[in-house]
């Protein structure tokens, strides 16, 4: 089966903001074929910095006000990406991504905010807590607060972010601690909210000082140091806590990528958010000023750039004008002061009830649905990508993407110069990320075939393993494909020592087929380097959609031994458990992002330190692959001679969530054949948390048999190396099926 539609356009958004929240939602309800999309980000989850001064009183739990982007991502489609982007070469359309190699665009989307300026006052960046980014707020605020809530508390900023956070944090240590902290305020303008009439300025100062929190408007902080700020008017004052709530900075590597900037360094954009110098970058939020009717560095407006970025890239790819935009000077501002009331403000009026403190909640808790509420299923459209791929020159007309029919069998290969440069686009990236130049494929990988030496002495093994797109970041499945295949020879005893890849790739234009494959294959070799093994050849097709696999041939000085059954024989896991259904649930958009992270990154972990030390002991082995534990455990029983295991359940080592997604009834599609395949003793079936030993794992751990005294030893020194391990039962000599018990 073909795809509907070859892939002829790449679409890449960089940060996961209030604007490209939306565009996502609206990419994911209304898709545009043969548009690719891209999400790259730090993060899985970003936060609506309007409900933060709510979850620092404590309305609000942190899942209350974060937007999960692995659901969204998933929803739209998207790749997802979790690293920082390093660099933007606007020229050459392509970005620069840590610990990856560079990925190419088409459209790029810009929506990662600013960071706190730090730089503007002296020791500000040693001694203040920045309320952004969020995630590093948040922890920082955790700490303050398990270690005593401290009594004298400072915040820099005299607009609203900082009047609404200082109100909170005095409800917070009202609430946690029983008595007010003493907070000073200190603005840089003559009064507090400038950027609002002076009714609201005096709104504000009442509920402030009502809490004990005193103001001083029309200073200057020139410098902090531990414990104690200094004032212009040379003032000092002492806290145990400063917070920064002042501008935004733009992000410093903006200056190096060829975009025309601002003045203060942010990107500047045209009415319909396109770079002035690069009309196929579009950026929104606090990174990006519209040259012509610039706006404070507000969430509000970022929230209100997202419905028109998503339609101007919509046009953009069709080949359509973008529509300028024109944000509204004056819209409704809500300003919570954290006693059940807030602070209403339109235009030149302000008043303060509790009616408008209900409303804020009920706009926040709206926003935030449109993006926790991922139910509706994606309509299919028939919009072509004229903007990107209008012009049919002789490049295009030779591209497989644009022909009338797309040929299978050999005739669906990878060309040859598309292979030949995706690879060597690969060796080079893996190289620059460390990998041992020496285990580099050899140069054209011309041959079908590859001639291999044989040691004088010892065994060969060999092993194949072939995945589908369980994860959407093509480097890091290409990773987990190769840690998945070489599992096999480690448990075999051997170690990797060639790989031969199999991929098959959707449809799409030649260079974006040439990026994915560059990029599935840079995170194979680094993969492969790491373990000390070579690629030596492979095979390219297409298909309805990626997969990848390798081909593994190891080598062993001597086979493993049977253990001696007479004897207390341990059963050693060296990875957590729950992929399978962390990935179904993930499907269903029902997985938080950061259980799919913790679940990737544990795929993407390789097994050859736990085989390392366990090889002079040469154990009976397996790795705990799609059959579940369960299954593979009684495998490994009958290898050793013995009739059975006993597990204890609470000894299983889970991923994070993953219990969680199984008592919610998720299930990997090979979770009931699994179960109908293990002979289970009495009623363990029954017993709570017996669902994981079913689960399928993509690239698990090694489940080893060892002398008890052995196990113990092994489990200690990958504990202190940093690696999850555990001891979760016995082998049983007489007892057939599995044991369990909770």
């Amino acid at each position: 089966m073909q795809p509907d539609h070859p892939i002829i356009g790449d679409l890449v958004l960089v940060g996961g903001g209030h604007a490209q929240v939306a565009l996502l939602k609206s990419l994911a309800m209304n898709p545009v074929p043969g548009l690719r999309t891209t999400l790259i980000c730090r993060e899985v989850d970003t936060p609506y910095s309007g409900m933060l001064p709510g979850f620092v009183e404590g309305v609000w739990s942190q899942q209350d006000i974060h937007i999960d982007l692995a659901r969204l991502a998933g929803m739209a489609g998207a790749r997802l990406i979790t690293a920082p982007v390093t660099a933007i070469h606007a020229d050459e359309k392509r970005l620069d991504i840590a610990g990856r190699p560079s990925l190419p665009y088409d459209v790029l989307s810009i929506n990662i905010g600013g960071e706190p300026d730090l730089a503007a006052i002296d020791g500000a960046a040693a001694h203040c807590i920045p309320v952004k980014p969020i995630g590093l707020f948040r922890q920082q605020l955790a700490t303050l607060t398990e270690a005593g809530h401290p009594k004298r508390l400072a915040v820099i900023g005299g607009g609203a972010a900082g009047c609404e956070l200082a109100l909170a944090l005095s409800a917070r240590w009202q609430r946690d601690a029983g008595t007010r902290p003493d907070i000073r305020v200190f603005g840089r303008a003559a009064r507090l909210v400038p950027e609002h009439p002076p009714r609201a300025a005096r709104h504000l100062f009442e509920a402030m000082t009502a809490v004990g929190c005193r103001v001083q408007s029309g200073v200057e902080v020139t410098r902090i140091e531990e414990g104690r700020l200094h004032l212009d008017n040379g003032e000092t004052h002492e806290f145990d806590a400063c917070f920064l709530v002042s501008a935004v900075a733009p992000p410093k590597w903006l200056a190096g990528t060829g975009l025309d900037l601002d003045p203060s360094g942010f990107i500047s954009v045209s009415a319909s958010l396109q770079s002035t110098s690069h009309p196929n970058i579009f950026a929104a939020g606090d990174v990006a000023t519209i040259t012509s009717d610039p706006r404070p560095k507000a969430g509000v407006y970022a929230v209100r750039a997202g419905p028109v970025l998503a339609q101007n890239i919509r046009r953009f790819v069709a080949g359509k004008q973008p529509r300028p935009w024109r944000p509204q000077k004056r819209a409704l501002a809500i300003i919570g002061t954290s006693d059940g009331r807030a602070i209403g403000i339109r235009g030149a009026h302000a008043s303060t009830s509790r009616m408008w403190w209900w409303l804020k909640k009920w706009i926040d808790r709206r926003w935030m649905a449109k993006y926790t509420d991922l139910s509706m299923p994606p309509p299919d459209t028939a919009d072509r990508l004229a903007g990107i791929n209008g012009k049919a020159d002789a490049t295009a007309l030779r591209d497989p993407a644009f022909a009338a029919m797309r040929c299978l069998g050999c005739g669906a290969k990878t060309g040859h110069e598309t292979l030949a440069a995706a690879m060597r686009e690969a060796t080079a990236a893996a190289i620059g990320l460390g990998a041992d130049e020496r285990l580099m494929p050899p140069d054209g990988l011309n041959e079908d075939s590859a001639v291999l030496p044989i040691p004088e002495s010892g065994e060969m093994v060999q092993s194949i393993d072939v995945i589908s797109e369980i994860v959407t970041d093509p480097f890091t499945l290409g990773r987990i494909a190769a840690v998945h295949a070489m599992s096999d020879i480690y448990a075999a005893n051997a170690v990797p020592v060639w790989a031969m890849a199999s991929v098959t790739l959707a449809a799409a234009r030649n260079d974006i087929q040439q990026s994915q494959l560059a990029q599935l294959m840079a995170g194979g070799l680094m993969a492969l380097s790491e373990a000390g093994a070579q690629l030596v050849g492979g095979h390219t097709g297409e298909g309805s959609s990626l997969g990848i696999g390798y081909a593994v041939t190891g080598w062993r000085e001597t086979p493993p031994v049977v253990p001696d059954m007479t004897g207390d024989i341990a059963l050693l896991l060296t990875k957590p458990l729950g992929s399978g259904v962390i990935m179904a649930a993930h499907m269903a958009l029902a997985a938080r992002g950061e259980w799919v992270t913790d679940a990737i990154d544990q795929m993407a972990k390789g097994n050859g330190l736990a085989a390392g030390l366990m090889a002079p002991h040469r154990p009976m082995m397996t790795d705990v692959t799609g059959f579940g534990l369960a299954r593979h455990t009684l495998n490994l029983a009958e290898r050793c001679g013995a009739a059975g295991a006993d597990i204890s359940l609470r000894a299983l080592p889970l991923m994070r969530g993953a219990q969680i997604c199984l008592e919610d009834g998720h299930r990997s599609s090979l979770h009931d054949a699994n179960l109908a395949s293990v002979r289970m003793a009495g009623e363990a079936a029954a017993l709570s948390r017996s669902g994981i030993l079913f689960d399928p794992q993509t690239s698990g751990g090694l489940l080893a048999a060892l002398p008890v005294a052995v196990a113990e030893d092994i489990c200690t020194a990958l504990l202190e190396r940093g690696e999850q391990a555990a001891i979760i039962g016995r082998l049983s000599p007489d007892t057939p099926g599995l044991s369990l018990a909770e």
